[in-house]
C-alpha cells in the first residue's frame, strides 16, 4: 500500500512538471512574420530574426510565412492580420498614392498608417538575368521574348516594369510578361521556359548562383543614367562584378543597376512593449543575425539601420532607439500627390 501511494506521488510530481512545462510553452505568443521566397534577401533577413526572437525574447514566438507579394503582406498588416513584415518604402509610397496594386483600393491610404517601420536594409541589385546563349545582350533585346519581372501586384513589378520603360521604351506588350510567384518563377527559368528573369537580392544570391551551377548565364547591364532613382522611396544605384556568379558569368565587366532600401516593420497593432523587446533583440544579437549569409554583415548595420524610414518608426521601436541613444532622422513622409 505504502508503495503504491509512493508511486502515486511520484507520478502526481511528474505530470506537476509536465503540466508546469506545457504551461511555460503556453505563454509564448505566436505573432506572423510574412516574407517573399526563400533564396531572396527579405527571407534570410526575416528567418535570421525570427531565429534571434525565438531563442531571446521570452514569450514571443515567431513563425515566418514566404507567401504572395509584399504589397499583400502590407495591406494585411494595416488590417492586423500579420504582425511582423518585410516593408518597402515603395509600398507606402504607392498605397498613399492608390497607384498600381492600390489604384482600386479606396482605404489603402488608411491602411498605410497601420504599419511602423523597424529598421531599413539594402535589399541589393536587382539582377537582371538571361541564359548566354539567348541572344539578349542588352535590355532592348528583351523585345519578343519571355520575361519576368516580379509577381503579380508586387512593388517589385512596378519598378522593373517602370524602369524598362525608361531605358528602352518597352512596355509589356512589346514582350511575353509572365506572372509567377518568385518560387515559381526561378523554376521556370532553371527550366528554360523564362529567357529573362529580374530578381532584387542581395549578391551572391543562392538562386542565381543555383542558375550558374547548370548553365552559362548572363546580367543584363542597366542604363541607369536613363533612369528617374528616386532615393525618397528607397532607390539606390548598384553594381555587380564580373565573376560574383563563378566562371559561369560570361560578364567581362562589372554590370550598372537599381537596387532597394527596404525594411522590416510591424503592424501597428502589436503591442509598443514586445516590439521594443524585438528591436533589443535584433540589435544586440546583431552577430548572430549576421551568421545567415555571407552578405549579411554589410546589411543590416548600426549604422544604416535608419538610413531611410518610411513613413513612421513603430512606437515600439521609436521608443529603444531613443534609450540607446540613436540619433533618429526625421522620417520621409509620404503625401497624396508625392
Amino acid at each position: 500500500m505504502k508503495d503504491m501511494f509512493a508511486k502515486t506521488l511520484r507520478f502526481a510530481a511528474v505530470g506537476a512538471v509536465a503540466g508546469g512545462l506545457m504551461a511555460s510553452a503556453a505563454v509564448a505568443e505566436i505573432y506572423k512574420v510574412t516574407s517573399i521566397a526563400p533564396g531572396m534577401s527579405p527571407f534570410v533577413v526575416n528567418t535570421a530574426i525570427s531565429k534571434v526572437v525565438n531563442t531571446k525574447v521570452d514569450g514571443v514566438e515567431f513563425q515566418v510565412r514566404a507567401t504572395g507579394a509584399a504589397t499583400k503582406h502590407m495591406v494585411d498588416a494595416g488590417m492586423g492580420k500579420v504582425d511582423f513584415l518585410f516593408g518597402s518604402p515603395t509600398i507606402n509610397w504607392l498605397m498613399v498614392n492608390n497607384i498600381g496594386p492600390f489604384k482600386d483600393m479606396a482605404a489603402a491610404p488608411e491602411l498605410e498608417k497601420g504599419v511602423g517601420m523597424i529598421f531599413s536594409y539594402q535589399m541589393g541589385p536587382y539582377h537582371y538575368v538571361t541564359r548566354a546563349d539567348s541572344g539578349i545582350m542588352t535590355l532592348d533585346d528583351m523585345k519578343g521574348k519571355t520575361v519576368f519581372f516580379g509577381p503579380p501586384g508586387g512593388a517589385a513589378k512596378n519598378v522593373v516594369t517602370t524602369n524598362v520603360k525608361a531605358a528602352t521604351g518597352l512596355t509589356p506588350e512589346d514582350m511575353n510578361l509572365v506572372e509567377f510567384g518568385y518560387d515559381a518563377a526561378i523554376q521556370a527559368f532553371q527550366d528554360d521556359k523564362v529567357d529573362v528573369i529580374v530578381l532584387p537580392t542581395n549578391s551572391p544570391s543562392p538562386s542565381i548562383q543555383q542558375f550558374s551551377l547548370t548553365k552559362e548565364i548572363r546580367l543584363l547591364d542597366v542604363p541607369i543614367e536613363k533612369l528617374s532613382i528616386n532615393p525618397a522611396t528607397g532607390g539606390t544605384v548598384n553594381e555587380i562584378a564580373a565573376g560574383t556568379y563563378g566562371e559561369n558569368q560570361m560578364n567581362e565587366s562589372s554590370i550598372r543597376t537599381h537596387g532597394a532600401i527596404v525594411n522590416f516593420s510591424a503592424g501597428m497593432h502589436v503591442d509598443e512593449e514586445v516590439v521594443y523587446q524585438v528591436t533589443k533583440a535584433i540589435w544586440e544579437n546583431l552577430s548572430d543575425i549576421h551568421e545567415a549569409a555571407a552578405w549579411m554583415p554589410n546589411t543590416i548595420t548600426k549604422e544604416d539601420g535608419l538610413a531611410l524610414i518610411a513613413s513612421r518608426l513603430h512606437p515600439g521601436a521609436e521608443r529603444y532607439y531613443r534609450e540607446a541613444g540613436w540619433d533618429i532622422p526625421e522620417p520621409v513622409v509620404f503625401t497624396k500627390g508625392n
